[in-house]
């Protein structure tokens, strides 16, 4: 299947991703190829009943995602997931349209993998490259459940190891990425919401990746919460090169884990505590001294 944003569109050496996502998107609205496959889709499922073309799919998504509607929005995207196998004009009108739903999720994303040397616009092409390749693949019969979620943690981890974050940590995290999907499921009465599952398994797998926590530390991060907050500052810090990565554990030992220590101190700690008081101290005015309006765009 030919990538939708190639198809016909015509772009310049220096167009960015967003125009070249905006001109393809007004292609498929205008094309009526499209509207006829959208009421094509509106008599052989009810869920595209009020469907006239790509516009009418998306605001029908739109509205779903502001209004909560979960189990709405999960349904209209099985429906088009299932249908970019299909191949054809008619799966990549389906696939196009998908990824326009998670193109705000995708430039937020960006946001938060901006470094030294990677800008919004390559970040953010890297974001929607990934996010076209996981929507082509998304395994639906075996994932049918919390698709909005699913859809951008796999398009995180997919960017995350294009950019190449993941090779000096892989071999030596203290769990499988695959397992905080189950730890973000813990904890007493906790029903999230699609974003803030996202949310709270990309932070969690920024963390473990980096050995910030340990497995049984992980129950007790919940977004919104000041050790959540804690811990993106420093996962932040280490991304864009304020804290080195020993630095950064020194922080969230003392700071993110600071109800599960043993009750040491430094004062009984002797030598040893100065040594990490005074590397702690170091630390902090580092992060202190950093530009903390990237930190903030970023977030």
């Amino acid at each position: 299947m030919a990538h939708p944003t190639s198809a016909g569109t015509q772009s310049g050496p220096h167009d960015s991703t967003d125009m070249r996502m905006y001109r393809a998107w007004q292609q498929v609205c205008d094309d009526p190829r499209a509207e006829d496959i959208v009421c094509g889709w509106a008599a052989e499922d009810e869920v595209f009943s009020t469907c006239a073309g790509a516009g009418d799919v998306l605001v029908l998504l739109t509205n779903a995602y502001r209004a909560g509607d979960w189990a709405g929005h999960d349904e209209l995207l099985a429906a088009l997931l299932e249908r970019v196998p299909r191949g054809g004009y008619d799966g990549e009108v389906a696939w196009l349209i998908t990824v326009r739903a998670l193109l705000p999720k995708a430039a937020r994303m960006a946001r938060s993998q901006l470094r030294p040397g990677i800008d919004f616009e390559e970040a953010f092409s890297i974001v929607v490259g990934a996010l076209f390749e996981i929507v082509r693949t998304y395994p639906l019969e075996r994932c049918p459940q919390n698709i909005y979620s699913g859809l951008a943690l796999r398009t995180l981890t997919l960017t995350r190891e294009s950019l190449g974050h993941l090779a000096h940590v892989v071999d030596d995290t203290p769990f499988a990425p695959a397992d905080i999907t189950e730890i973000v499921n813990q904890g007493p009465g906790q029903s999230l919401e699609p974003e803030e599952r996202f949310e709270r398994l990309s932070l969690l797998m920024d963390a473990t990746e980096l050995q910030l926590l340990s497995e049984d530390d992980t129950v007790h991060i919940h977004c919104g919460t000041a050790r959540a907050e804690v811990l993106q500052l420093v996962v932040w810090a280490v991304r864009t090169n304020v804290l080195r990565l020993d630095e950064a554990q020194l922080l969230a030992a003392y700071y993110v884990d600071s109800d599960h220590r043993d009750g040491r101190t430094p004062r009984s700690m002797g030598t040893d505590g100065d040594r990490l008081r005074k590397a702690r101290s170091r630390a902090l005015s580092r992060l202190r001294a950093a530009d903390h309006d990237a930190y903030w765009l970023a977030a």
